[in-house]
């Protein structure tokens, strides 16, 4: 790995954006500018298409040349792993954002190319790693959050926009205010099924888990 404890001292991840790879352009995200962005292999490009300042770029670099990005950007931290490895690049980017010292994190896609890729990109915010911390990722008009009991996150999604929640545990429990089809703390949602698909917004919407863990995808009508 080629990064030294001092340059990662320097590092700024109170703002994190982790802009992944993958063959779409992802879109900016509105709002205030990252402090630190991380590119997972060819997210860098991604990231320079959007005219960002890459600070790292984590991966195997199997889709970079790796001399060439050197010389073309010299204060780049690169942080390189072999090509036999037991992680994907955005999961090496996340575990880099952590031990920087990130609190959270938002991770920047524009999907489309392999549908495993894009399956293990969003289970990666339910695994062991991710779950405790604030991690989103952001396609399009669309934001996944994984929910455990005891974790929230402010959905800020406007009224007739879309919320699908999608249980990754048997039995889950999950109550929910704010939309068409309101769910009670009672109620029962089964691993990997559709009941949480496409229910709609028709007030500001709480989603409160209390058993399981449940990713949460919000659509928004207005990007």
């Amino acid at each position: 790995m080629s990064r030294s404890p001092s340059e990662t001292t320097s590092l700024d991840p109170s703002r994190t954006w982790v802009i992944d790879g993958g063959p779409s352009l992802p879109s900016l995200l509105d709002g205030p500018t990252p402090t630190l962005v991380i590119a997972a292999d060819v997210g860098y490009q991604h990231a320079r298409d959007l005219g960002l300042s890459v600070d790292v770029v984590v991966g195997d670099f199997d889709s970079l040349d790796l001399n060439t990005l050197r010389e073309s950007d010299p204060d780049l931290l690169i942080e390189q792993h072999p090509d036999d490895k037991d992680a994907s690049d955005l999961a090496l980017a996340l575990r880099f954002a952590w031990t920087v010292g990130a609190t959270s994190v938002d991770i920047i896609t524009g999907g489309g190319g392999r549908l495993d890729h894009l399956l293990v990109g969003l289970m990666l915010l339910a695994n062991s790693e991710n779950i405790d911390q604030r991690v989103v990722t952001h396609c399009g008009p669309s934001r996944a959050m994984a929910l455990k009991p005891g974790k929230s996150f402010d959905l800020e999604v406007g009224t007739g926009s879309w919320l699908t929640l999608l249980a990754l545990d048997d039995d889950t429990q999950v109550s929910t205010r704010g939309l068409r089809w309101d769910l009670a703390a009672t109620d029962k949602i089964s691993a990997f099924g559709s009941l949480g698909l496409s229910n709609e917004v028709v007030d500001e919407p709480t989603v409160t888990v209390h058993r399981g863990v449940v990713l949460v995808v919000v659509t928004s009508l207005h990007g």
